[in-house]
């Protein structure tokens, strides 16, 4: 893992010169949504128009999503860029050291997950079959189908899910964010930085950092 590890995660520039026009903002509804209406959508090559190139910094990323989306970056023991609409936090972006991609945290169930449209988060987990591991990650699990790119975090212990039988006890438990990674699951680069919790809202929108 290339960045300095805080719980919860050179820089290439925005594509094109600076004499071409900025292109119109992203669309609200991707076109072959998982999901009717979704805002994004998490694939294997990319999540929404953020891919594993995308540089991970608040100017890269906001010039990428346009003006219907806000990037706040977050210093929470390590730098994360909060992407807001609204008031509303869809995900956050964390950086590697070296300002490449590592991954982005799902908050908000605007988003559908391509390859499992079952899966909403914020609503109650169905179908653990697919699911081949859980890792803890701080005290709650993230749970994936080994080689995919998106898994799925829960606020539940970390015991107990070291079979598909105990795996069962997930479903009904709401998801509680879906990560992306551009790297695929079950390896040792899916490990998390320091840094990848959920964020703590009323702080960011109180102004006070977390």
């Amino acid at each position: 893992m290339s960045r300095t590890c805080t719980l919860a995660l050179a820089l290439a520039g925005c594509a094109g010169s600076a004499s071409q026009a900025r292109p119109e903002p992203i669309a609200n509804v991707v076109p072959g949504a998982a999901r009717s209406g979704a805002l994004f959508e998490l694939g294997v090559e990319s999540l929404g128009p953020i891919t594993g190139r995308t540089p991970a910094n608040q100017d890269a990323l906001q010039h990428l999503l346009g003006g219907r989306y806000t990037v706040t970056p977050v210093d929470r023991s390590g730098i994360e860029f909060h992407v807001f609409r609204d008031q509303e936090l869809l995900f956050y972006v964390i950086p590697n050291d070296d300002g490449s991609l590592f991954n982005v945290h799902v908050t908000s169930g605007k988003l559908a997950i391509v390859e499992h449209p079952e899966w909403v988060i914020q609503s109650p987990f169905q179908h653990s079959e697919p699911l081949t591991a859980c890792e803890c990650w701080g005290q709650h699990p993230v749970c994936f189908r080994s080689g995919d790119h998106v898994g799925v975090a829960f606020e539940i212990s970390c015991d107990n899910l070291a079979t598909p039988a105990e795996r069962l006890r997930l479903v009904g438990v709401p998801i509680q964010r879906a990560v992306w990674s551009p790297k695929p699951f079950g390896g040792p680069s899916s490990e998390p930085p320091q840094g990848s919790q959920p964020p703590d809202l009323s702080k960011i929108f109180s102004g006070k950092q977390p």
